[in-house]
């Protein structure tokens, strides 16, 4: 052991759902992929977050779709409060790793997620929208108020962002792995730089927060 660390114990990363659709005909062609993205409060929102997430775009092969065109409104919960884990399956590099997203571990979560779905399924049913569409697909109109939860719940989507497995923080913060600069606690010469040291997941894709954290740890790090 060179330094006991609590690496992999606060991952962060965005839930979804794909709300899907089929494309009315004269209308399959729909471009571009990504077509609008919207960022709200959810009912529950503390403060100024904008916690819901709806991504208007063509993540759904177009040949499910009974009219042979398709169109997802994605659903996500952006600033989620439950964080889960990663760790070593073995000491074997090969062997993948065992992830616990924990996606909806708080019941504040879950039901801010299942507004995003319902947010989705609205957008889809407004008149200006209406038109576009042949019916939904997933969950379908069948789930109705009663089950939505359940279905949400059993077919979560993974957004993709992960964070925070080895977060920024101050050696007085239990769960930092890295100080402020990248540099390891403990450990000569080890620097991180990657979505791992974010302490909270962003509410977009980490992306741009990545290039940000890299370009300024460098300015302060290297750069004379």
């Amino acid at each position: 052991m060179v330094a006991d660390l609590p690496v992999g114990q606060c991952l962060h990363d965005h839930p979804g759902y794909y709300n899907a659709f089929a494309l009315a005909p004269g209308y399959l062609g729909m471009t571009p992929a990504v077509g609008s993205l919207l960022w709200t409060a959810s009912s529950e929102a503390v403060g100024d977050e904008l916690d819901l997430h709806v991504t208007a775009t063509h993540l759904l092969d177009g040949s499910l779709s009974p009219t042979g065109g398709a169109i997802v409104l994605a659903a996500a919960l952006v600033q989620p409060e439950s964080r889960g884990t990663i760790t070593l399956a073995s000491r074997n590099p090969k062997d993948p790793p065992i992830i616990d997203s924990n996606f909806l571990g708080t019941g504040r979560d879950a039901r801010r997620m299942v507004e995003a779905v319902k947010l989705g399924r609205d957008i889809a049913r407004h008149p200006v929208f209406a038109p576009f569409s042949a019916g939904e697909m997933i969950p379908g109109d069948a789930v109705g108020e009663g089950t939505l939860a359940e279905v949400v719940g059993a077919n979560l989507a993974v957004y993709g962002h992960p964070t925070s497995t080895a977060p920024m923080g101050s050696p007085t913060d239990p769960w930092a792995v890295v100080d402020s600069l990248g540099s390891v606690t403990g450990v000569h010469g080890l620097r991180v730089v990657d979505a791992s040291i974010i302490p909270e997941v962003p509410s977009a894709t980490t992306n741009l927060t990545v290039i940000m954290l890299a370009e300024r740890i460098f300015q302060r790090a290297f750069a004379r």
